[in-house]
């Protein structure tokens, strides 16, 4: 598998990112790895990797070729990508780690700007955006936040999903008394943490779909969520983490 810095040198020179269309959207905010490529004529890819019971994300593994298989498809190489979107989680703190720093090396080796997008979004979109099957309606994300909690995150109705407050952390036990505080009634609930508390959701009248894919991030659907941000500063990117990491300095513990 070739790194962008070693396609960049087998290919030459790059030139502006208006002269590279194509567009790629990286995410590991969650377990699954996940890739995304479009271009201006409208085709477009998308990879995900999902460990398997008991195992852990391969996400430092298997990242870079999930992409370069999306801009395979595409019959593009890293020097065509001249945006690239980044889920910015939140998730777990590993691999979110894994996909700020990766996004900030492929930004660095191809010349790409650089959009930060929470990944709630990306879930968000592919539900509720133009042309999902809840188009147009409010969408809750529901994401499993580990200690027993969930990431929760409100996103709007109309073309632009951006979240009405950014993702915040409700008790397992506490979804049903969030749901009912919430401005306006979600007409889906996505997202890992959904499925299953499935039943209360609907019980507070909010559907949640059956469909696996509903609750698994999208590439595509991250570039498309990504569309409207202006790009950032490699150094100015920051990780959406909600909470303080589990891990606490030694010269820290009391």
């Amino acid at each position: 598998m070739s790194t962008p810095d070693a396609a960049g040198r087998r290919h030459g020179a790059r030139g502006s990112t208006a002269a590279r269309p194509i567009v790629l959207g990286l995410d590991t905010a969650t377990p699954a790895t996940v890739a995304g490529a479009t271009s201006p004529d409208g085709r477009s890819a998308s990879r995900i990797a999902l460990p398997g019971p008991g195992e852990r994300p391969g996400h430092t593994r298997l990242l870079l070729g999930l992409a370069e298989e999306c801009l395979g498809e595409l019959g593009a190489g890293w020097d065509d990508v001249g945006r690239l979107v980044l889920g910015l989680g939140p998730g777990t703190f590993t691999g979110i780690r894994v996909g700020v720093a990766t996004g900030r090396s492929v930004a660095l080796a191809t010349g790409a700007e650089l959009v930060g997008v929470e990944t709630p979004a990306a879930l968000a979109e592919a539900a509720g955006g133009p042309g999902a099957p809840w188009a147009g309606r409010p969408v809750l994300v529901v994401q499993d936040a580990r200690r027993r909690e969930l990431f929760v995150s409100l996103h709007g109705a109309g073309e632009d999903h951006a979240a009405l407050a950014h993702p915040w952390t409700v008790p397992q036990d506490g979804l049903a008394a969030a749901v009912a505080a919430l401005p306006v009634l979600p007409a889906v609930a996505v997202g890992d943490g959904a499925v299953p508390r499935a039943g209360e959701l609907r019980d507070a009248g909010v559907e949640v779909p059956d469909e696996p894919h509903h609750h698994e991030v999208d590439g595509v659907a991250l570039i498309r969520a990504g569309a409207r941000i202006a790009p950032v500063e490699r150094e100015a990117l920051r990780p959406v983490y909600v909470r303080d990491a589990d891990a606490v300095p030694t010269a820290e513990r009391r």
